[in-house]
């Protein structure tokens, strides 16, 4: 009977593919990669696991406070994200259904269909990073997209695999090579059912 339910759970795990859990703090800090779980510790997300609702639970009276500012006309917190979005993630299309803005100071959350975490985006980390200081760190860093202002190059992004279904996104200002925007994506699908925190 042992071995009928290892060979079942080695079955499902092969038809699934082995993915790790990745969670994440909701406070940026450079250079800190999310760790390997599928439990979330206080004020932590767990990257591909984590659902819309899980989040709104875990962090309502820092979403009911005044520090989040939903401007006038605005659709609400979580807003919707157009139909057919789609970002270009290195060789992954990634493809956002709802933003969670939890304040300053903290990552902005995405979700797909699912309502699974799949994005963790932060802007203007602190510390003032440049390309230098992430190719220190990240070697594997790739250079992506370039953005243009006119004929001039405004930013470029850099990716990396930092585990098997995450990828590392950071934008960086040109000319100064100066990091504006650093987002942590969960690339693998994710599936629909009971949710998890």
């Amino acid at each position: 009977m042992r071995w009928v339910a290892a060979l079942v759970l080695t079955a499902n795990s092969i038809a699934q593919g082995v993915v790790h859990a990745q969670a994440l703090d909701v406070r940026p800090t450079p250079f800190t990669e999310p760790r390997t779980g599928n439990q979330a510790r206080h004020g932590e997300v767990v990257l591909g696991q984590t659902t819309l609702s899980g989040t709104r639970r875990m962090f309502a009276e820092l979403l009911s406070s005044d520090s989040i500012k939903v401007a006038r006309g605005h659709q609400g917190n979580p807003s919707p994200i157009p139909a057919g979005t789609v970002w270009q993630v290195a060789s992954h299309r990634v493809q956002p259904s709802y933003k969670l803005d939890l304040g300053p100071d903290r990552y902005t959350l995405y979700y797909d269909k699912n309502e699974r975490l799949i994005a963790a985006i932060a802007q203007d980390l602190p510390g003032a990073l440049t390309k230098a200081d992430l190719l220190v760190r990240y070697p594997t860093l790739r250079k992506g997209r370039r953005w243009y202002s006119g004929n001039q190059a405004r930013s470029e992004q850099w990716t990396t695999a930092v585990e098997t279904c995450v990828t590392l996104v950071a934008s960086l200002l040109l000319p100064q090579e100066r990091l504006e925007q650093l987002s942590y994506i969960y690339t693998c699908p994710t599936q629909k059912g009971t949710p998890r925190l």
